[in-house]
Parts: structure tokens; C-alpha cells; sequence
């Protein structure tokens, strides 16, 4: 079967709307009845009948405003707008594109519906969840997440399995992950320069090398000590290697959002949900301009005054005059589209911005239950593949010949060789990179087609931080002039940041001051500020049912005796694996363990008092002669006890060896609990 050439081969689900209304093309400050004449070309406005009579009306009698423009129809543009028009503001919608959604839009392709490449659904942020819950209502599906890692010839499960790991790694490598964990924490790097360093400090260098370094340099294509610390801190934050592990362990309590594992999306696909918002738009009087650019920002001193508007098929411009403008537009363009022209260092930060292109490949594989995940991260040399997407496993509505499974292989890069390449060579390296990993077997590939996304990812590296802080201390003076969203404020955001920037970017627009958008996926403080429920994803419906809960101080002994006994494992990892080090280098067994017991006695000793217990003391070192000591009496109440079970009760060594080892795990965690980590008059608590 023939691949189609080119995105215009099959249809964005915008497409598929019936028009509710008058082609209409712009003029002055509203939409009109498109001219006979034909000397404007129209513009398809997806406006409801005598939608642009009422909003000329408004214009004129709503205390003498124009319309609050929103420039891009992407997910923070259109929360902004749904916002707005809740609050009773005129609205004009101005979007490139010929439909809706930014890159969270669906597209269809012979009956399959599909995504730019997966978008879970998952906010613990009360007004984004008002938003979906409001827009989407029932046409919502819980989809329950499986996301794999795909590195060294193998597959490891995210989050972390700490089991799995160990057993798919190895015993060598994982003695060289912990331990490498363990050092990261004695010697902790407190103001990490770059990526590199962040991650190293907060996972260790080994784990850094095997499941960041290559998968991130794949993704923004420089090393990662020129990407910014900042990256890491907004993309990673709230998880590390021991919560992960614990996870794995005990279970996820769900408050790691990288943790998830069940995630809430529209029936339809993540773009029903922005084209169910204009066609509330729409039905509300409102104005919705596709096809459609600014190519001009007109200013009067500190306020945004008119905008020029280009229809993208006819080329003919149109100037039309707001009362505000929230812009989701890339920032680097905002900036330069500004009349009179902004300051020269203005300009010069905004052109440096730079932004990462994504190309999407979407093949069609003969056959179903390829493999099981939502997505795969492809952290593997060997191919430039960077990510695999298996829509079969989301909402099953979405599929149209069940025969065929749709995947979507993304690659990322510059306007270079690969965003030059052929569609049809794009198709066949898309089909050899699975080949080469596992993914398809023998499957035959029917269909396919490339989709080319430019500036889809902003890059934290060189001089961003001051260019951005120049750039936000220039627009902050524009009293009704917002940037929001990835694009617009060149924040690499997830889905529910960019709809909150949209919602309180509105609520700017009639409380002018009250949010700091900057702060947005930022500063965690302010985020809880936004979240005013408990709620996170919504829950399928139907009756929940919660067992007993336990007293808290009883569910904390708990949680610390769980962790205690982790750090312990991996104490022992670090004994073992520096023991089996230094023998097979030819040191003397009895200094070999002398050497490998302090070290995981340490290991144990800085674990247990960051993760577990939290308690320092004035004097760290004689809180280690303290723990050490607990450790050693635990270590011959051990000797003890399996001598009294073997030799006295003739019991067998290896159970005799489990009891003991269940006993003197509770032994040593009663004693680190009462001396070692006691919150006294020498200690000090913290967080």
C-alpha cells in the first residue's frame, strides 16, 4: 500500500466540524459576512450564526472595549479563552493552524483517530480538573499506564522496579549504582551547574549514565552539561532513586507525579478535548479565526492597542483593534512582531531562544498485542529513535481497522539532515530502528505517514536564563499584554501547566496582578496555592471503598520500619559488592570485609538518616558512633541467636538463619529508633 505523502493526506479532526455559521473574513475590529467581491479573501471563522454581529455589538456597547484576543489555539490559549468567555469577556481566538489543539491535537487517518505522540491526562490542579471535568463530562476513559525504558537489549519498567533492575542489570552493575547513590549522598553537590550534575547528585553518577546521559542528549542534541540544572529540577522533580525503589516495594501513595500509573483521557483522544472547547467558544458568540496569523503587535507607550492579522490563504492583512491580548504564540516571535520595535537587547535575547523540532513517523503494523506499553523511551545509541508510541493501548474508540496497530516513532532535531530527509526515508528508518530493538518481529508495515512539528520543545541551555529574565522585565510593563503556555512563555510545561497559565491568565484579564504566570511549573509553593481540593485525577465512576485507616503514629513507625529495612538492602549490596571487589584484586579476606562492612555501614548510616528517620544531630560523627555501635550489638545479638537455634533447638541453618535475621532486623530498627536517630536535646529535626 502506498504512504501518503504528506500530512495532507489524511485530515486534522477540526476538519470533521460542520460549520455553524457565515465564511467571514476580518475586518476592522470584528468579523463580518465575507465580501462579495472578493476584495478580502475570507477566512473560515467557525463562529455560531450572527456570532460576529453580536461581538461588533459587544465591541461597541460593552462599555466601549474591543475583544480580548488570544493568539494560538493550543491548550493554554483555548483554557484562557474558555475562561474568559465564563467571565463574560468577547473573545477572538486567532490560530494558525487549520484546526485547534497545538500539539496536543488529534488527527484522523482512515478511520484511526491519533495524538502528536502520547498526552496523559493527570493534575492534582483543582481548575485544570474543573476544566476537563466541565469540557469533557462523560467522555472521559481511565487508562492504565505501562511505560518501559528500552536499554542495553532489555526493557525496565518506569518508575522503577527495583527488583527488575537488579535482576535485568546484573549483580555488578547494581552494586555499581548503589554504590555510586551512596557516595552522591556522603558528598552531596548542593548547587548542581548543570543537568549532569543534578541528576549524578540526586540519582548517582552510574544510574545518570545508563538511563539520562544518552536518552536526553538524543532528545535536545548537545551534551548535557549545557543543558541547565533547571530542566532537570521542573521535569524531575519529587522523585528519586529511593523513593522509586520504596515505590516499587511498598507502592505509590500518588503524590510523585512521575509515579503514576493510572492516567485520566477524552474517549476521542487528547484533541477532543480542545475541540469540545471551541465549540463551546463558538456556541457562546464568540470567534474563532483558523488559518490565521499576527504578524503585528501595535503598542501606545505600555499597552497593546491593535493587532495585524494575516489570512494564510489569500495573504491579505488586516489591522483589528484589543482591549488585551494573551499570547501562546512562540515567545521569540511575540517579541519580534512588537510595533514600534522593542528594545535592541530585547530583540537580541529573543533571538537567541532557541527551540528543539520534533518529527513524528506513524506507521501502521499488521497485527495487534505488539507490546504492552502506553510509550517506550528508546535510550539506545544504535538508533535515533527517541520515543514509541502504541495507540492501540489507550482508548480503544480511537481505533478504526483493529487489524492494524498505529505506533508513532519520534525523532528529534534542527532544521537539519533529519527534518530535510525524504517522508519515504523517514518511513523505512522508522521500520528499521523498531526492527532493530524488538518491537514489530515480522510484522508487516501497510501505511504510514510524517508529520513535521517545528519548535516543539524549548531549549534551558547557553544564555536562556538571562535572556528570558530580559524579556520578562520588558513585557511585564505591558499592563494587558500575557505570555502563556510552552510556546508563548518558553517554559517546557506538561498539558495541565499550559491550561493553568490559560485559566489564570484570564483571571488577570479582570484582576489585573493577581497571578505571577512565571511562577507556573516553577515554584512549588505557588502551585499549591492553585490546588484548592484534594482531588487529582478524576476517578472512573462507581462506588470506592476504603478500608480501616491506621492511627498515624502507628502508620509512621510503619513507613520508617519499611524504609529502614530498604536502606538496609541496599547497605548490604554495597557490603557485598565492595567484599567481592577487593578479594578478587587480592586483599586479604579479613581486611576486605573489615573495609566492605564500613562501607555499608555507612551506606546505611547516611540512608537511614535522609530518608527514613530525618533526625541530625549537632554532632554527626557522634551520631555515627552511636548507630555504629547499635549495628554492632545488633550484628553479635545475630551470632547469638543463630548459635542458640542451630546448636541448641537443632534447627536448620537456613531457617535458623531467616528468624534470626527477622529478629535482629526488628532489634536493630528498635535501637537506631531509640538512640541512634532519638530527637532529643542533640539532635535536630528536619524536614
Amino acid at each position: 500500500m502506498p504512504f501518503p505523502k504528506s500530512l495532507q493526506a489524511h485530515q486534522c479532526r477540526g476538519g470533521r466540524w460542520p460549520l455553524r455559521g457565515d465564511r467571514v473574513s476580518v475586518v476592522g475590529n470584528l468579523c463580518a459576512p465575507a465580501n462579495p467581491s472578493g476584495a478580502l479573501q475570507p477566512t473560515t471563522c467557525r463562529a455560531a450564526p450572527f456570532a460576529a454581529l453580536r461581538l461588533a455589538a459587544m465591541s461597541q456597547f460593552d462599555q466601549g472595549s474591543a475583544p480580548v484576543y488570544v493568539l494560538g489555539g493550543g491548550p493554554a490559549g483555548l483554557a484562557a479563552a474558555y475562561t474568559l468567555t465564563k467571565l463574560g469577556y468577547p473573545v477572538v481566538v486567532v490560530e494558525r493552524d487549520h484546526c485547534v489543539g497545538g500539539l496536543a491535537r488529534s488527527i484522523e487517518h482512515k478511520g484511526f483517530i491519533l495524538d502528536y505522540g502520547p498526552h496523559r491526562f493527570f493534575t492534582k490542579l483543582a481548575p485544570v480538573l474543573a476544566f476537563w471535568d466541565e469540557v469533557l463530562g462523560s467522555e472521559q476513559v481511565t487508562v492504565n499506564r505501562l511505560t518501559r525504558i528500552y536499554y542495553g537489549g532489555k526493557y525496565f519498567s518506569y518508575p522503577l522496579k527495583a527488583f527488575e533492575a537488579l535482576f535485568s542489570l546484573g549483580f555488578v552493575e547494581s552494586a555499581r549504582i548503589v554504590l555510586s547513590y551512596a557516595l552522591a549522598q556522603l558528598f552531596p553537590n548542593r548547587r548542581p551547574k548543570h543537568f549532569a550534575e543534578w541528576v549524578s547528585a540526586r540519582f548517582g553518577r552510574r544510574l545518570f549514565e545508563i538511563f539520562f546521559e544518552g536518552y536526553t542528549e538524543k532528545l535536545w542534541g548537545i551534551k548535557c552539561t549545557e543543558i541547565s540544572a533547571d530542566w532537570a529540577a521542573q521535569r524531575i522533580k519529587g522523585l528519586s532513586l529511593l523513593k522509586a525503589v520504596r515505590n516499587a516495594l511498598l507502592g505509590n501513595d500518588g503524590k510523585v507525579k512521575s509515579l503514576i500509573d493510572q492516567f485520566q483521557f477524552p474517549r476521542l483522544g487528547s484533541g477532543q478535548l480542545y475541540e469540545r472547547t471551541a465549540d463551546y467558544l463558538t456556541g457562546h458568540g464568540q470567534t474563532v479565526l483558523l488559518d490565521t496569523e499576527v504578524v503585528g503587535l501595535h503598542r501606545s507607550g505600555e499597552q497593546v492597542t491593535a493587532l495585524t492579522l494575516k489570512d494564510r490563504h489569500s495573504g491579505r492583512e488586516a489591522v483589528v483593534e484589543c482591549s488585551a491580548v494573551i499570547s501562546s504564540i512562540p515567545l521569540s516571535l511575540l517579541v519580534q512582531q512588537l510595533e514600534p520595535a522593542a528594545p535592541p537587547e530585547v530583540l537580541s535575547a529573543a533571538r537567541s531562544l532557541k527551540f528543539r523540532n520534533t518529527v513524528l513517523v506513524y506507521l501502521f503494523v499488521e497485527g495487534g498485542n505488539l507490546f504492552p506499553d502506553n510509550w517506550l523511551y528508546i535510550n539506545d545509541p544504535t538508533v535515533e529513535l527517541g520515543r514509541v508510541t502504541n495507540f492501540a493501548n489507550w482508548s480503544q474508540d480511537m481505533l478504526g481497522d483493529r487489524t492494524l496497530t498505529p505506533l508513532c516513532c519520534e525523532y528529534w532535531c534542527q532544521f537539519d539532515g533529519t527534518w530535510k530527509m525524504a517522508d519515504h526515508e523517514l518511513l523505512a528508518r522508522a521500520e528499521r530502528d523498531l526492527r532493530r530493538i524488538g518491537l514489530m518481529g515480522k510484522q508487516k508495515v501497510a501505511d504510514g505517514f510524517v508529520v513535521r512539528l517545528p519548535r516543539t520543545y524549548p531549549i534551558y541551555a547557553g544564555n536562556y536564563k538571562q535572556a528570558l529574565a530580559t524579556i520578562q522585565d520588558y513585557l511585564g510593563r505591558f499592563a494587558n499584554l500575557q505570555a502563556v503556555g510552552r510556546y508563548g512563555a518558553f517554559k517546557y510545561n506538561n498539558q495541565d501547566h499550559s491550561l493553568l497559565m490559560g485559566i489564570l491568565a484570564a483571571e488577570n484579564v479582570a484582576n489585573p496582578g493577581k497571578h505571577d504566570l512565571w511562577s507556573v511549573n516553577s515554584d512549588s509553593e505557588y502551585q499549591e496555592e492553585a490546588k484548592s481540593g484534594e482531588k487529582t485525577t478524576p476517578a472512573p465512576q462507581g462506588p470506592v471503598t476504603q478500608g480501616p485507616k491506621l492511627p498515624e503514629p502507628i502508620a509512621k513507625l510503619g513507613s520508617q520500619m519499611g524504609g529502614y529495612l530498604i536502606t538496609g538492602g541496599l547497605a548490604t549490596v554495597v557490603d557485598v559488592a565492595v567484599f567481592s571487589a577487593l578479594t578478587q584484586i587480592g586483599l586479604w579476606y579479613v581486611a576486605a570485609l573489615c573495609v566492605s562492612f564500613f562501607g555499608g555501614l555507612t551506606t546505611n548510616f547516611v540512608l537511614s538518616r535522609r530518608f527514613v528517620f530525618g533526625v541530625y544531630w549537632n554532632n554527626w560523627r557522634w551520631q555515627f558512633v552511636v548507630f555504629a555501635t547499635v549495628a554492632l550489638n545488633s550484628l553479635l545479638a545475630n551470632l547469638g541467636l543463630l548459635q542458640l537455634l542451630i546448636n541448641d533447638v537443632q534447627m536448620d541453618a537456613t531457617l535458623a538463619r531467616l528468624i534470626s535475621a527477622a529478629c535482629v532486623a526488628l532489634l536493630s530498627f528498635t535501637g537506631h529508633k531509640l538512640y541512634s536517630f532519638a530527637n532529643h536535646e542533640r539532635a535536630l529535626s528536619a524536614d
